[in-house]
């Protein structure tokens, strides 16, 4: 079980129970850019120490839904116990516990680090929390978490990636709520970062897309695009190299190995030098593309 969990999620040491055998089962979805996990298990308690993350899966965020039993998380001096149909966060790479004293369910929604610093500024505000899931976006995401997992052998490729970008926009705008309210961002800020990345996701197949036309077509500086994007963590062409392989990565799950054309799907989203391709897609996602695993169900 700690094999799979340090490949899925992040490396832990794990208590187990003293007066009953361990049981834990665990159902894995690999939809588009999130995945989607049913965790059923007797009380557990996961405890983890900060990192520099083995392998992509575990450079994400966990968004976790409570389906029964009781859930304590702590994380960055903060400390929440959801009840059943609240959502809570959690960094994988940094230092957390988890204490589950009784048999437990839930779901979690693993998001790359990468896109959602991207597409939520102060993320790290945000973790360790309790979402309430009784109304508004969050309820509205839990139906769908739920929905999707109990719907899931019945799903197309094309289905599930669309069922991924909903339940990601909604948990985005969720979680944005925990954000306290000194959150330093501006508005006039967050309004240009906004529209820069909503420009960039439009641009993204041409080749030569570069910082300076960027800035030209945006009607800002090279430099305060690249501050926009430092506030998260990351730079200006950075983000662009994110969004590219998220977009290459997320066709390549869609069909099995033996049909992918690489150098179309590389070509497509604004990557001309195949090399150049196969070594920034190998650092982002520990495997070089033509191994990529296609979207699959693992059940353990």
């Amino acid at each position: 079980m700690r094999e799979v969990i340090g490949r899925e999620y992040a490396r832990v040491d794990i208590e187990p129970p003293t007066d009953q055998p361990l049981f834990n089962e665990m159902t894995i979805h690999h939809w588009s850019n999130l995945r989607l996990s049913a965790i059923r298990s007797n009380p557990l308690g996961l405890r983890s120490l900060p990192g520099e993350p083995d392998s992509a899966s575990q450079d994400a965020y966990f968004a976790v839904l409570l389906l029964d039993g009781r859930y304590r998380l702590r994380q960055h001096g903060r400390e929440a116990f959801p009840q059943v149909g609240d959502w809570t966060l959690y960094d994988a790479t940094q230092a957390h516990r988890i204490d589950c004293p009784d048999r437990f369910a839930k779901l979690l929604v693993a998001i790359p680090r990468p896109l959602l610093r991207a597409r939520l500024p102060g993320v790290e505000h945000c973790t360790a929390l309790r979402l309430p899931g009784e109304q508004g976006l969050a309820a509205v995401a839990g139906a769908l978490a739920r929905t999707a997992m109990a719907q899931a052998a019945t799903l197309k490729a094309d289905e599930t990636a669309l069922i991924a970008e909903q339940l990601q926009d909604l948990l985005v705008k969720a979680f944005a709520e925990l954000r306290p309210a000194r959150f330093e961002l501006s508005a006039s800020r967050a309004a240009a970062l906004d529209r820069a990345k909503r420009h960039i996701e439009s641009r993204l197949a041409d080749p030569e897309l570069n910082a300076a036309r960027l800035a030209r077509e945006l009607g800002l500086s090279a430099r305060y695009l690249n501050d926009l994007f430092g506030a998260e963590n990351t730079s200006l062409m950075r983000y662009v190299r994110e969004r590219r392989l998220a977009r290459c990565a997320a066709e390549l799950r869609a069909g099995p190995p033996a049909c992918r054309n690489l150098t179309a799907v590389a070509l497509r989203w604004g990557f001309n030098d195949m090399a150049h391709f196969s070594r920034v897609f190998k650092q982002r996602y520990a495997c070089p593309p033509r191994d990529y695993p296609a979207g699959a169900d693992d059940t353990f």
